[in-house]
């Protein structure tokens, strides 16, 4: 069973956005855009092993009041993250993209 992918959003130090992004891409995480963030995603065991963060199981509804609308994902538990310290110098911080909740116009 292929593992859990888990997309964040990294916070670089002031110009070094591209430093960071090549030394986040040789730790294993796939990059996906490069700008005032850089968008990342990887297997949820190298966000563990490398930013000491875990994760649970979450549900969440997408469409308040449709119908298979619920989805599962894991949530981000970040009170032990640490940013380590090959990328200190490269990295602020990271934040853990979650499902979007949209809402109906239906009546």
């Amino acid at each position: 069973m292929p593992e859990n992918l888990i997309a964040a959003e990294i916070e670089p130090v002031s110009n070094q956005a591209r430093q960071a992004a090549l030394a986040l891409q040789r730790l294993g995480f796939r990059i996906l855009h490069l700008g005032q963030t850089i968008s990342v995603q990887g297997p949820q065991s190298l966000w563990e092993s490398t930013f000491n963060v875990s994760f649970e199981p979450r549900e969440k509804t997408l469409v308040a009041g449709v119908e298979g609308s619920r989805v599962t994902y894991q949530k981000a538990l970040i009170e032990n993250v640490r940013i380590p310290s090959e990328l200190r110098h490269l990295v602020v911080g990271v934040m853990f993209v979650e499902p979007p909740e949209f809402y109906s116009t239906r009546s």
